[in-house]
């Protein structure tokens, strides 16, 4: 489970900036927590704001450092994403720290990477609570040489001489863009007692699930084939009213289907198809057509589509015939699949394009659904109907507002100590948290107004 994350330089985040999935003292709605010792943390966080108040760029803020860990500094993009209203952060580094909990103990990871040389100028590991124990410390000195310290202790003769040649590799300039974490986690065997530690951290952040309001639900292919799937979408897409009875599958002549491809796609999709291995299957999608090709054990390639069913089986609508809250909803559905699963998932604008009761359904629903699991959905949001304590917690509402200077700064709603009955969305949209969109006055030049315009422009 997350417990706090922290961001300094990074986007719209100036200073350091602090976002906490620790439950206060609150009572009330005990089920939205999860006990981890003598602290309970919480299952659920919620963030308002403003448009360009950074909302955004806290959940980018995490995929971005996820990235590093997991796909490493040369294949994240680190272009223009220091603090830009200061010229001189360009040069300073970039934090980012993630407290967590795996089985039951917690740790403290960070680092901080250079923009300029896409370096990594600190890195650090702890274990923390009544004690604390330095898993490794890692410095770029003044110098440019590489110090690292630990209290790691490795009775394992094999393991501790493992260990100290990894620290000596990365100290070399080679490895300076390569994480201690990262590279200990794909280097050791799995059989190591004392260093399983760094795979479970590297796997941790393996399963943070970021969905973005353009992200696409990649196993819709899975939806042609997996009862047990198209089921699952049938039935919450009925919960939701969404007009839909049946998810099914319809079989398509591939050459016709070919066909609606320009030439060039049609020769590329025949390569891809006549490489892939049997049952390995390819998505494409063209207009209003998105269809699954496979090949079937006797080597032939079988086209088959999703189909709606919206009460009449002899006229199916294609995934693309949906609005854009259904196809939302294809998005968020399968979440749902990972709610006993211990993960933690962040979405941004997670009530886009969905009517506010839909919205706090689906809240409702993650709760029931993640029952008696460590689960957590963070997400960001507009909507201020979700501001309901009857819902959700004073402690899990959170506030991010653009400052004077331009840098977005994220608080509580739990720091105004609020009681449980406050109409909180009512004196939220007066202002009274702020994280508000506030307009200047406003002025123009009549004459602009007499000006035709043409349509579409």
């Amino acid at each position: 489970m997350l417990l706090r994350f922290s961001v300094e330089n990074f986007l719209s985040f100036n200073n350091r900036v602090e976002f906490s999935m620790a439950a206060s003292k609150i009572t009330r709605l005990k089920e939205h927590t999860v006990a981890i010792g003598d602290k309970r943390v919480l299952k659920g966080g919620f963030i308002f704001g403003a448009n360009a108040s950074g909302k955004s760029n806290l959940v980018k803020a995490i995929h971005f450092a996820k990235n590093i860990v997991v796909k490493g500094i040369s294949n994240t993009d680190f272009n223009k994403k220091h603090f830009r209203i200061e010229k001189e952060n360009y040069k300073l580094p970039g934090v980012f720290q993630f407290d967590f909990v795996i089985n039951e103990s917690a740790y403290s990871y960070g680092f901080a990477i250079s923009y300029v040389t896409k370096e990594v100028v600190d890195e650090w590991l702890y274990k923390i609570g009544i004690s604390e124990q330095c898993i490794f410390n890692r410095v770029k000195e003044s110098d440019g040489n590489v110090t690292i310290e630990t209290d790691l202790k490795i009775k394992n003769k094999e393991e501790q001489t493992r260990f100290n040649v990894y620290l000596d590799d990365i100290k070399n300039n080679s490895m300076r863009q390569t994480l201690l974490l990262s590279d200990i986690a794909n280097r050791s065997p799995d059989n190591s007692d004392t260093l399983k530690i760094f795979k479970e951290v590297f796997n941790w952040f393996q399963n943070i699930i970021v969905i973005f309001p353009d992200s696409r639900f990649g196993g819709l292919n899975r939806l042609v084939n997996d009862t047990t799937m198209r089921t699952l979408f049938k039935d919450i897409l009925t919960y939701f009213d969404t007009g839909v009875v049946d998810v099914q599958n319809e079989e398509m002549d591939f050459e016709k289907a070919l066909s609606t491809l320009p030439d060039e796609d049609r020769d590329e999709l025949k390569i891809k198809i006549s490489n892939a291995l049997v049952n390995d299957a390819l998505m494409i999608r063209n207009g209003k057509l998105m269809m699954t090709l496979q090949k079937n054990d006797e080597g032939n390639i079988v086209a088959q589509k999703m189909v709606l069913n919206h009460g009449n089986s002899s006229d199916l609508f294609d995934y693309l015939d949906e609005s854009d809250g259904t196809q939302r909803l294809f998005d968020l559905i399968p979440l749902f699949l990972q709610t006993q699963k211990n993960k933690v998932i962040i979405v941004d604008e997670i009530d886009r394009s969905l009517h506010s009761k839909l919205i706090l359904e689906y809240i409702k629903l993650f709760y029931k659904l993640s029952e008696g699991s460590s689960t957590q959905l963070i997400a960001t949001i507009h909507d201020s109907s979700v501001m309901d304590l009857d819902l959700v917690r004073q402690d899990e509402i959170w506030f991010i507002e653009r400052q004077e200077d331009h840098s977005s700064n994220i608080y509580s709603l739990n720091r105004f100590k609020e009681r449980y009955d406050k109409k909180v969305k009512r004196d939220y949209l007066i202002g009274r948290y702020g994280a508000v969109p506030v307009f200047s006055n406003f002025s123009f030049d009549e004459d602009l107004l007499k000006g035709e315009v043409e349509d579409g422009e």
